[in-house]
């Protein structure tokens, strides 16, 4: 499994700090992203910040926003590699579809964000396991994320009911990539592992510990 670092901050400054402190350790970073609307707690939220970052680590950014598709072309402008936009923000199918096409145009990947209560739908024929609104709209599905906890605040503990989820997600769907999001330490990897997980986000595990890349080797142990 991959452990991407998770940085949630409130300005670019400490997103910049903490960036240092992870170095080259991973392939990918991801940059998260609150409005105070969708979540509780507003973060850093300045795309334009990203065109001076100069690293090897690819970026994923978070977008756990209301109305994603207001921003999300300033996001895929920018130089990160894919954005997760969280189901539970996208209200029509000519949504998802404008989502998708936008991300297609900048030659960026969209991966599709879970709260821990939203269901994935079961059984598509069409390898798409978004929510029935979004369908018709988008052909396959190649990379979820489950949060693990509630979205927008790092420091809460791991909710387990997202193991059965990952499991009945690969049952049904074993191409798709699943990224776990919230709450992850040493203790539930090997869980996390026999669900099905690919990729692991992770952040106040990292942050918190005196030496974050360490930490990152321990998960990856």
């Amino acid at each position: 499994m991959e452990v991407i670092p998770a940085i949630l901050e409130n300005s670019w400054a400490e997103v910049e700090k903490k960036l240092k402190l992870i170095g080259n350790r991973t392939d990918w970073i991801q940059l998260d992203v609150s409005d105070g609307q969708f979540t509780p707690y507003a973060t850093w939220s300045n795309p334009h910040d990203l065109h001076s970052l100069r690293l090897d680590s690819k970026i994923e950014v978070h977008l756990m926003i209301s109305e994603p598709w207001l921003t999300l072309e300033n996001w895929l402008k920018s130089p990160i590699g894919r954005a997760v936009v969280q189901v539970e923000a996208v209200d029509t199918p000519a949504r998802f579809s404008e989502i998708q096409s936008l991300a297609k145009k900048y030659n960026k990947e969209i991966v599709w964000g879970f709260k821990i209560e939203t269901p994935f739908a079961e059984g598509s024929t069409k390898g798409n396991p978004l929510p029935s609104k979004g369908l018709p709209f988008v052909d396959s599905v190649s990379r979820v994320l489950f949060l693990s906890v509630e979205p927008g605040r790092q420091g809460q503990a791991f909710d387990r009911r997202v193991i059965d989820k990952i499991a009945s997600l690969k049952s049904q769907y074993p191409q798709t990539v699943v990224e776990v999001d919230g709450g992850i330490n040493p203790s539930v990897v090997g869980d996390l592992k026999n669900a099905g997980a690919d990729d692991l986000v992770v952040g106040s595990y990292i942050f918190d510990s005196p030496d974050p890349q360490k930490a990152i080797a321990m998960l990856q142990a």
